[in-house]
Order: C-alpha cells, then sequence, then structure tokens
C-alpha cells in the first residue's frame, strides 16, 4: 500500500481513502478529514514548512483516528 502523510496532523493515510485532497504550490496533499483540509487551506504555508512558526500537529485526532478507525479532526 502506497501512503502517505497528512500535513496538518501527521496522520499516515492512503491517498486513495483519503477524505480529500488540496494542490499547494504544484504538490498535491492529502487529508484524513475534511477538517484538517478546511484547516490547510485556511494556511497551507504553515503546513508545509514555509512558515517560521509551524502549528502543532494534532495529535489527539491521529490516535483517535488510528485506533477508533475514523477521524475526529
Amino acid at each position: 500500500m502506497n501512503t502517505v502523510t497528512d500535513p496538518v496532523c501527521d496522520m499516515t493515510i492512503d491517498p486513495a481513502r483519503a477524505a480529500g485532497s488540496s494542490t499547494y504550490d504544484g504538490v498535491t496533499y492529502h487529508f484524513c478529514s475534511r477538517g484538517c483540509v478546511t484547516k490547510f487551506d485556511s494556511a497551507p504555508a504553515l503546513y508545509v514548512g514555509n512558515a517560521t512558526t509551524a502549528p502543532a500537529p494534532a495529535a489527539s485526532c491521529c490516535s483517535t483516528a488510528q485506533a477508533g478507525g475514523q477521524s475526529c479532526c
């Protein structure tokens, strides 16, 4: 299985099963939930390392999503 990392919450996901995707600066990113897409779309530079201060990953979201099989974002 080919996997990618959600840039908002750092969850590892299968892009074919992603809740959404967004393209920024010519690169397509995949997300575990619509909430992560919304956060990314509001400030993509914060999540791809173009900003000096990146937000903290939503660790509780990832833990819940992996343990329960669905995302809470």
